[in-house]
């Protein structure tokens, strides 16, 4: 079977502002259609509504689908999951908002099972600079916040941070791998939210990890993408030296508009096919969709 493991999706945010469930739903994601990818991960982002809101929405999801899904940790839960024919999830904050910009929340969020955290979601905060605010960095309390994630540990997360926010961020780290869970490269798509060349260095240089996004917005300008439009995507990270950074995020039920001919989940297939046809070797595809990801968790949160 063709694995699979996603470094961001919305889906807890979908359900809870739209209904249905983890089994089955209208968004991009569910279970039912999530079940044809096997070994399986994802991270569910906690956005748009606090922790204390989204995790019993997912744990009571979880509880209702016990034998489809189990929540991780580490890899080797993941692994073990994975072993047992079921959906491995971890949890990731979307923005230091959803604990309330405060280290014990982080903390209380850690201790339930969250395992990646941005600091913040486009806008500024008091702790940090968002891709779309004014461009300032990190302030004294987000390097405090920053030093408090990586010790717990948790995996840092820049996709939404300004440009002065990732560099700062990547001086914190001081070699500790870090992500952009959901970003693409900015010379392909000139968009905000894509990765600059410097930066993508910087995440493979500190064996970090790049989520493709499936956005389409993220994936061209100025007309409909198509699926094709992530290879270029990829082309360019690979041509960087990103074979064992680059992978999956790719944004489902976080965007309103993914390249023709997706719908959700279920057309990952037609990416992994296409890649193969594309002559890409079958051992970096699943390097892509799978090892690459594992590699950073084990790495971060341990074995």
């Amino acid at each position: 079977m063709i694995p699979l493991f996603d470094a961001h999706c919305d889906t807890l945010y979908a359900l809870q502002k739209n209904g249905g469930s983890l089994a089955r739903n209208a968004g991009h994601f569910d279970l039912t259609r999530g079940a044809a990818f096997a070994p399986a991960a994802r991270f569910f982002a906690v956005y748009g509504f606090p922790f204390g809101v989204l995790y019993p929405l997912f744990a009571k999801n979880a509880a209702a689908c016990q034998d489809r899904i189990a929540l991780c940790r580490t890899a080797s839960e993941a692994r073990a999951t994975a072993a047992a024919g079921q959906l491995a999830a971890f949890l990731s904050l979307e923005g230091a908002e959803a604990v309330g910009l405060s280290e014990g929340g982080l903390e209380d969020a850690w201790r339930q099972g969250a395992r990646m955290v941005s600091l913040t979601w486009n806008h500024d905060n008091p702790l940090a600079g968002g891709a779309s605010g004014d461009g300032r960095g990190l302030s004294e309390a987000g390097r405090a916040f920053l030093r408090r994630a990586k010790a717990l540990p948790m995996v840092v997360d820049v996709s939404h941070a300004s440009d002065r926010t990732f560099w700062d961020i990547a001086e914190e780290m001081g070699g500790t791998p870090f992500v952009a869970s959901h970003s693409n490269a900015r010379v392909v798509c000139p968009h905000r939210r894509n990765l600059t060349d410097d930066q993508a260095d910087a995440l493979i240089r500190a064996n970090g990890f790049i989520g493709l996004n499936l956005y389409a917005g993220f994936l061209a300008r100025g007309r409909q993408a198509v699926l094709s439009d992530a290879l270029a995507h990829l082309e360019h990270f690979l041509s960087r030296g990103g074979a064992g950074q680059v992978g999956l995020g790719c944004d489902l039920d976080g965007c309103d508009d993914l390249p023709e001919g997706m719908s959700g989940v279920q057309d990952m297939e037609a990416l992994y096919e296409l890649l193969l046809r594309e002559n890409y070797p079958e051992a970096l595809v699943r390097d892509i969709f799978y090892n690459n990801l594992i590699r950073v968790v084990e790495t971060v949160c341990g074995m």
